[in-house]
Parts: structure tokens; C-alpha cells; sequence
């Protein structure tokens, strides 16, 4: 074969440089998976057919063919689908925030160093870059700074060929605010999000993006799904999609603040967390095509790369000229503070700004946050004594200052003492970075409001105040004054530790801030119940435009709704477990609390809103504490008596507890559910518990739901789908093979008469497919209207099942040649072209339903009526109809007759003429076809 396509390659005329790659691209994709060696030389004699993909190559749009892969998952919606389960919008933002604060000429040593430039230019499987150094080195800063030219040098080349293209940049940074909520498959799908971005940066249109094939691939089921695929099979996309062309030069994954991790927490959540992650890095080191750097302290890496001999160690450290610069710039600030420490400089004798920076540095242990926090003590005011006092009894470690101003914070009136603490604790304890008119409430609600008011804007103490009781601790993520508009939720600026260090310390040392998780849940129950609401709440469940309406007025009530839950069952007290009772019991504020469920097709609709209880959004938030004293009350049923209510006339069947818990990726609650009897067969809405377990992609549900007498070939009421049908939409091998251990059954159809084999090819699942098959499921079973699985995936589209099937057996031509007419309509051209070398035939006429000698002011056919005379297409007609220039091109290599007239009274320049397309698209069509009867004549 390879000589025969060294020949053909010699034969074919070459009409633009670098045509080569591109013909070897499309016979690799559409010829070879389906002729044998034995056509070899069918295929050396038939050369006009081979000029079809060189045609291809030169006539057809790159970005129109990329439509036309995409045309079922569209780029946008995977990448909505991605932004839903990512830390994406955090991840930029960090970003932004180190590039914003570097100071310039400061942060390039990493990016300009021998070693790194090396290791990035080195084509072979290399070891993974650890930075390490000194806790402050500025290793975030110096990190940002490669990903920022990296970045610049993509932006550069965005629009040459995939050859010229830079290196692609992933990168994440582990903060203290996304621990809460931190999985390694969101890290993983944060990176990807990252890929798809850098594909469509520079470019209006996301739709026109060639997506690497192994992100379309796993997004196609789980967007439709709203799924999270699992964890390895995020790594696989992740590793391909490095691998592929858009990437020639591969990509660059850099992984920030390793230490914060929690590798000495033992809870399930924080050992998957880590195995996660060390999995994944694991996987990502063999490849050839990525780079991976990452940044932490000594103490971390034997938990993430094992043998010191796959790493290369680089210290990093504030550089004396870094730091000389840095403090240069903080001392001729122009902020108040920085005026009126050089005014209090210039009156002391024999001290100089160069001494005090040199002194800075001497103490500075190469870090960039140690002098920045003794600068804050020099820039104070307030204080006692001169500089040169200050400067000589300065802490000599940034953890020595952290505890001076906690010191300090201790010493403030009861009152500010007190509010400090409590800002410091919600900093510490919240899910996400409050804003800071939301820390302004938190701090003036709770135990320090002495006149009982519920803060409101007129009435909260001020952020300005608030950072300074904390003595400089906690910050603004922006330089900017709380001044209204911005600083209500939603607003950018964020209030956020001074540096991580600060956290680590905390961690340490609750005891520090005498605050615990059971304050912050008490403080958001109290918040929600001493809320009026009657003015808040309205009719509609689903509208949420009460939130921006009175942030002002309830600043504090959103972040109440959508997160006491999580305090509450971390706090682990009784007494909260009884405050929360109470909250769940009144009806009044269930509309705001279910208001801040997710919504959506893959968790609760409207309908789930309307049925439920405050049994519901106990086990929304996996509160299995408040789940079983709840049913000992009689508050909550495991398995209700009824499901089904009625609203206004209309009739709802609310889910049951046991798939309220499945959608809500309560595992606990789940488990707790089946064990104490919960029905696992029960239908709601036509779906079971193992079907929404499926659907959630959830294995081990799925496997304890079958181990308590879940039926496996259970069907849907409306369709009569098994679970296996569910599994393999999705692609899900493993609870497949769990499903058939189980009993289920291979053979089974849905009221269509469709097999999973006739799922899993529509889906696209080739995998699954192949599993299938092995299994003994009939490839060539039809359901109604005569589909195949063949005929699923012409119809979406998913070319490697198309040739996965033709090579799998022989087709008649009549058959082929009947599947062209939706794939040419559908513009898949890659299917056509399967189609074509398998055996179609392009002048077969298919019914197209249009009616013959009838047509609109636009001259495209009226539908079909029952009485109508039907009309059959050709191929070549029904792309002349979309002017579908490159779908013309392969078409006529193959034979297609430009004078049949079909499809009705015209041929296909009358089609072409009377398309809906462009004039430029019609006038290019014509002459495609006149140039071509020339030439063919």
C-alpha cells in the first residue's frame, strides 16, 4: 500500500507547496481505513478517484470542514459545557492579579534562565521543571511571567499554519479558595477549557475552530448529558489533545502552590483530591508532548513525582536586582503612606533610601515577602520610634510579623478586636473570595452586632476599616476604594490574604483567631431567617433576579443561600444540625434556599423546584446528619407514599429522596438511602435511580444500587431504554461491564427497536461500538425506518465509526449509495467520502421530500404533502441546492452527472443558480460545474 500511495503521490499534480501532507491527511483518514491491499491496485488504476482529496486539500475551507465535524456538538456549547465544571474564570484572574502587581523589571529571572529555555527546547521526553524555593520568592510571579510570553508568542502565530504555531500554555494555581471545591478532574478540565481558548483566541467565531479530536470526542455525549467524564478519561483528552496539530510544538502545564494541598488530611474527599492529582501528573510526565513544571515546597514532591531522578530541581528566589527594584518602586510611591515615609526619611541623619533598601535585602532570605511586610511596619505611621529603630528591630521572618499583627490585632478594643477576628474567619472559612461589600455585612452581622439591625449599605462598617483592624492581613484584589457599584456581589473586587502564607499559618493555628466553621453556619442560618423575604421572593422559581435587585439591601443573603449548607454539615454540631431543622421547615424561605440549587438538564428542573421539601436541600447538601433526623421526625420519607402533586392544574411527579441525592452527587446520603431501603426500581419522570446514576456517570452507584436489587434491564417508561442504552450514549465501558456482569442484557432495543449498538454509533462511542459487537450485539440490526448503526453515524457524522463499520463488512451499493442524501445534506464530508470509496454511488437518487414542479419565490421546494408527487435527489444536486462548493468537488471526481434533473425540473447549475447560497457562493459554484465541463467534455 505505501508504494502505491508513493506512486499516486508522484502522479498527482502539485498545486500548492506543502500539498503533500494534506493529500497523505485525507487518504489517511477517508482511504485507507476501508480498502484492503487487495484494491491496491484498483486504487493505482482509478487515479481520477485520488484527485478527489488533493481537490478537497485545495478548494475546500479548513474552518467550513471543521463546521461541518462540529456540526452536532457546536464549539460553544462544549465550551459552556467546560466553563460549567472549571475554576476558569479564577484561573485568569490569578493570572491577570500576578501580571497587574509585578513590578516592572522585576519577575523575569525563571523566564530567562539557561536551564529553562533548555528544558523547553529540548523535542524528547524530559523531566518534569521543579521550582522550589523560599516561601514569598515571588515563584507565582516569576511563573506568570512565562505563561504571559508564552501566551504572547501564541497570540503571534495564532493565524500562521499549525507548523509556525508556538508552544500552547496551560497552567493552574492552587489558592486557598479553590481547595473547598478542588477535584483533580476540574484541574483537568480547567486545563482543557484552557487548549479550546488558546484554538479559538483570535477568532470571532468559536464555531470555526478545529477542536482537537480527542476533546470532541469526549465532549460529544456529556454536553448533551451535562455529565463530568471520569477522571482518566479526562487525562486521555487532555494527553491527545497535546498531541495533536494544533500543538505541533506541544504544551506547556505549569501547576502552582503544590503545598497547599491537604497531604496530611486523611477524609476521602482529600485522598482522592491527592490520588487524583498524582494520577494525573503521573500520566502527563511520560508524554513527549507536554512540559510539565511544577511549584512547591521540598517537603511535597515525593507525593506527586517519586523519583528524584524525573525531575530538574531550579531554585528560585528573589534576585538582588528584583529586590532592589521592587522596593525602589514601593518607597517613591505615590500613595499617602510612601509620601510620608521618605518626608519622616529626609529628617533623619545618616539614613538613606539606598541604606534601608540594602538592609531590606540583607534580611530579605530572597524572598519578595519578607521586605514587603517589613515595609508595611516602616510605612506605619503610627509608630513608636525612628526608622532606624523600626529598621534594626524588625521580625526576621514573615511568620514572626504574621504573629505581631495578630499581636496587635489582640490589643485593639474589644470591639474592633472582635470584628477583625471575625473578618479573618470568614476570609479563612468561605467557599469562594467574598466581595468586599459581603465581608462589610459578614463583619457587621453576627456576634458584634449590638443593635440586632441586619446590615444594610447605610449601616455596615466600611471595608477601609475593616482592613485596617486586620492590620494589613487581608487585602483587596484591586486597588480600589469601597465606593459602591463594584463592591456589590458580582462586582470584581474580592477581599483575599495578604499571601497564602497567611492561610497555611491559620491552618495551623485555629486557635489564632478563636473562630470556628460553626460560627460561619451559624452566622448564615440567622442571616437567612432574619431575612424578609416578602419582598424578595418571587413568583416565578426559576427567576433569580432578586439577587442583583437587593444585594444592596441584603448583601450578605446570597452567598447565606448557597452556602450554608456546606458550613453547617462541616461543622459537625448538633446545635446547627438543630438550626438547621428549623431553617428547612419553613416554607417561607425555601423558595430563597432552592432558589440557589444548580438547574439545569442534568440536575433539577422547575418541576423538581415545586415538589420539594426541606428534606431535599438537606440532601442537596449531602447533610446526612440533618438527612436521618429528619426522618426520625417525620420531616422526610425514604420512600414517599406519593410522588406525584399538582400545581395549578398541572400534574409533576417529584423525584424521590434516593435520586434527589444521585443528581446531587450526595454520596453519603445515597449510600445511607439504599441501605435503609430505599426503592432502586422505582420509575419518576421515566427514569430509575441506576438510570440517573448513569446518567451522572457515577460507578459506584450504579454498583451499590445493583448490589441492593437494582433491576439491570430495567426500561424506560416513555422510550423503553435499558440502563445499558444509557451507558452507551455516554461511552461508559465500565459500568457497562458492570451492567452485563450483572445481567443485563446486550440485546435489548428501545421502542424503536434500537440496539446499543445502534446508540453508541449514533453517539458516536466507537469504543463502546467495539465492545458491543465483541459482546455479540448485531451490527446490522434495523429499527424503525430500516436504520443501522451505519446509518446513525452517517446522519451525525462521526467518521471513524463510519469507517470502523464499512471495514467491518461489505455493503450493497444500493444501500451506500442511499445513505449519501442526509450526509451530503448535512455537509459531512468526510462520511461522503467513506461512503464514496466504499461503493456508493453518486448519480443514485434518493427521496429527498420534496415535491417535483413546485417551488417557493426563493426556488427551493415546498415540503411534501400527502398527495404530493415525491421527487429524488441526486448527491450532486442536493449540494448544488447548499452550494456546497467542496461537496461539489468530491462528487464530480467520483462521477456525479451535472446534467440529472432528478431532484425536479432543474439540473445542477439550476440548483446552484436557485441555491441558498451567497452570490459569491453561487457564482463559485457555477463555475466549479462550467469549468468542469470543459475540462470533461
Amino acid at each position: 500500500m505505501e508504494k502505491v500511495f508513493a506512486e499516486i503521490e508522484k502522479k498527482i499534480p502539485q498545486k500548492r507547496e506543502g500539498m503533500k501532507g494534506k493529500v497523505y491527511h485525507w487518504l489517511k483518514r477517508a482511504e485507507w481505513p476501508v480498502i484492503s491491499k487487495k484494491d491496491a491496485k484498483d486504487l493505482q488504476d482509478s487515479l481520477h478517484k485520488l484527485e478527489t482529496e488533493l481537490g478537497i486539500a485545495i478548494n475546500v475551507d479548513i474552518e467550513y470542514i471543521s463546521r461541518t465535524v462540529l456540526e452536532r456538538v457546536r464549539a460553544n456549547e462544549i465550551l459552556e459545557w467546560l466553563e460549567g465544571h472549571s475554576f476558569d474564570s479564577e484561573q485568569s484572574e490569578m493570572q491577570s492579579d500576578l501580571q497587574t502587581k509585578m513590578t516592572a523589571g522585576t519577575g523575569t529571572h525563571l523566564l530567562q534562565s539557561k536551564e529553562l529555555k533548555e528544558w523547553l527546547a529540548d523535542g524528547e521526553a524530559s523531566k518534569a521543571f521543579w521550582c522550589r524555593g523560599a516561601r514569598g520568592a515571588g515563584k507565582s510571579t516569576q511563573i506568570s511571567a512565562v505563561i504571559c510570553n508564552l501566551e504572547s508568542k501564541w497570540r503571534e502565530g495564532v493565524h500562521s499554519s499549525y507548523e509556525e504555531r508556538a508552544m500552547g500554555y496551560t497552567y493552574f494555581y492552587i489558592t486557598p479558595n479553590c481547595l473547598k471545591d478542588l477535584t483533580a478532574s476540574k484541574i483537568i478540565i480547567t486545563l482543557l477549557l484552557q487548549l479550546l481558548k488558546q484554538v479559538t483566541s483570535g477568532d470571532s467565531d468559536p464555531n470555526k475552530a478545529s477542536f482537537p479530536q480527542a476533546i470532541i470526542d469526549l465532549a460529544g455525549p456529556s454536553v448533551r448529558s451535562g455529565r463530568i467524564p471520569l477522571r482518566q478519561e479526562l487525562t486521555k483528552a487532555f494527553i491527545e489533545s497535546a498531541k495533536c496539530q494544533q500543538f505541533p510544538k506541544g504544551v506547556f502545564l505549569a501547576i502552582d502552590n503544590l503545598h497547599l494541598l491537604p497531604v496530611q488530611d486523611r477524609s476521602d474527599r482529600a485522598t482522592d483530591l491527592i490520588e487524583g492529582i498524582y494520577e494525573f501528573l503521573t500520566e502527563v510526565q511520560r508524554s513527549a508532548k507536554i512540559k510539565l513544571l511544577l511549584c512547591s515546597g521540598n517537603a511535597y514532591m515525593n507525593h506527586f513525582l517519586g523519583d528524584t531522578e524525573d525531575i530538574k530541581p531550579f531554585e528560585l528566589a528573589a534576585t538582588p536586582q528584583d529586590l532592589k527594584t521592587y522596593l525602589n518602586h514601593k518607597i517613591e510611591g505615590e500613595d499617602p503612606k510612601a509620601r510620608r515615609f521618605r518626608a519622616d526619611l529626609r529628617q533623619e541623619e545618616g539614613l538613606t533610601k539606598e541604606m534601608v533598601i540594602e538592609e531590606l535585602i540583607a534580611k530579605s532570605d530572597k524572598s519578595f515577602l519578607l521586605p514587603a511586610l517589613q515595609m508595611k511596619e516602616l510605612f506605619n505611621s503610627s509608630r513608636a520610634s525612628s526608622i532606624s529603630d523600626v529598621l534594626k528591630s524588625l521580625p526576621p521572618t514573615f511568620l514572626d510579623i504574621y504573629q505581631a499583627d495578630l499581636s496587635k490585632i489582640r490589643d485593639l478594643q474589644h470591639e474592633e478586636s472582635l470584628r477583625a477576628k471575625i473578618a479573618i474567619s470568614w476570609a479563612y472559612f468561605a467557599r469562594r473570595n467574598l466581595s468586599a461589600y459581603e465581608l462589610e455585612c459578614a463583619v457587621s452581622f453576627g456576634r458584634a452586632n449590638q443593635g440586632g439591625n441586619l446590615p444594610r449599605r447605610m449601616n455596615t462598617i466600611k471595608i477601609d476599616k475593616i482592613l485596617d483592624w486586620c492590620q494589613g492581613l487581608l487585602i483587596l484584589s484591586e486597588d480600589v476604594e469601597s465606593n459602591g457599584e463594584d463592591l456589590i456581589l458580582g462586582g470584581s473586587t474580592r477581599v483575599q490574604f495578604v499571601h497564602s502564607t497567611v492561610y497555611e499559618l491559620l491552618r495551623d493555628q485555629l486557635d489564632l483567631i478563636q473562630r470556628i466553621e460553626e460560627d460561619i453556619a451559624r452566622e448564615c442560618i440567622t442571616y437567612i431567617n432574619e431575612t424578609d423575604l416578602t419582598e424578595i421572593v418571587s413568583d416565578d422559581v426559576s427567576s433569580r433576579g432578586w439577587r442583583e435587585a437587593k444585594a444592596r439591601k441584603y448583601g450578605l443573603l446570597s452567598y447565606s443561600a448557597e452556602m450554608w449548607g456546606f458550613h453547617a454539615n462541616r461543622a459537625n454540631n448538633s446545635e446547627i444540625d438543630d438550626l438547621a431543622i428549623q431553617l428547612l421547615q419553613q416554607e417561607s424561605k425555601l423558595e430563597i434556599l432552592l432558589d440557589k440549587l444548580p438547574k439545569g438538564a442534568s440536575t433539577y428542573g422547575e418541576g423538581d423546584l415545586l415538589t420539594a421539601m426541606g428534606f431535599h436541600v438537606a440532601i442537596h447538601f449531602n447533610y446526612l446528619r440533618v438527612a436521618k433526623l429528619m426522618v426520625d421526625k417525620g420531616l422526610g420519607q425514604i420512600n414517599p407514599e406519593t410522588t406525584v402533586q399538582t400545581f395549578e392544574g398541572d400534574i409533576i411527579e417529584s423525584k424521590t429522596p434516593l435520586m434527589w441525592a444521585i443528581i446531587s452527587d450526595a454520596k453519603d446520603v445515597s449510600e445511607w438511602l439504599v441501605q435503609t431501603g430505599a426503592n432502586p426500581n422505582i420509575k419518576i419522570e421515566n427514569w430509575s435511580p441506576l438510570h440517573w446514576a448513569i446518567a451522572k456517570g457515577k460507578y459506584d452507584i450504579a454498583k451499590l444500587l445493583l448490589d441492593n436489587g437494582a433491576d439491570p434491564n430495567l426500561q424506560t417508561s416513555d422510550k423503553n431504554e435499558t440502563p445499558l442504552v444509557f451507558a452507551a450514549i455516554l461511552g461508559l465501558l465500565d459500568i457497562s461491564k458492570l451492567l452485563v456482569n450483572y445481567g443485563a442484557s446486550i440485546a435489548a432495543h428501545d421502542i424503536e427497536y434500537m440496539t446499543v449498538a445502534h446508540h453508541a454509533a449514533r453517539a458516536g462511542q466507537l469504543p463502546f461500538l467495539q465492545w458491543a459487537i465483541d459482546q455479540g450485539c448485531d451490527p446490522q440490526a434495523k429499527a424503525n425506518g430500516n436504520t443501522t448503526a451505519l446509518s446513525a453515524a452517517c446522519y451525525q457524522g462521526h467518521t471513524k465509526v463510519v469507517s470502523y463499520l464499512l471495514k467491518l463488512q461489505k455493503y450493497p451499493t444500493e444501500e451506500l449509495s442511499a445513505l449519501l442524501d442526509w450526509s451530503v445534506q448535512k455537509g459531512h464530508i468526510e462520511v461522503v467520502c467513506a461512503l464514496l470509496v466504499a461503493g456508493a454511488d453518486t448519480n443514485y437518487p434518493a427521496h429527498g421530500g420534496w415535491v417535483k414542479n413546485q417551488r417557493t419565490s426563493d426556488g427551493v421546494g415546498t415540503s411534501q404533502g400527502v398527495d404530493d408527487e415525491p421527487c429524488y435527489w441526486t448527491p450532486l444536486q442536493r449540494a448544488s441546492r447548499n452550494c456546497n462548493i467542496g461537496m461539489m468537488q468530491l462528487l464530480l471526481n467520483y462521477g456525479a452527472s451535472i446534467s440529472e434533473k432528478s431532484g425536479g425540473e432543474w439540473d445542477s447549475k439550476g440548483w446552484v443558480r436557485n441555491s441558498l447560497g451567497t452570490e459569491s457562493q453561487k457564482a463559485e459554484g457555477l463555475e466549479l460545474l462550467e469549468r468542469w465541463e470543459r475540462e470533461h467534455s
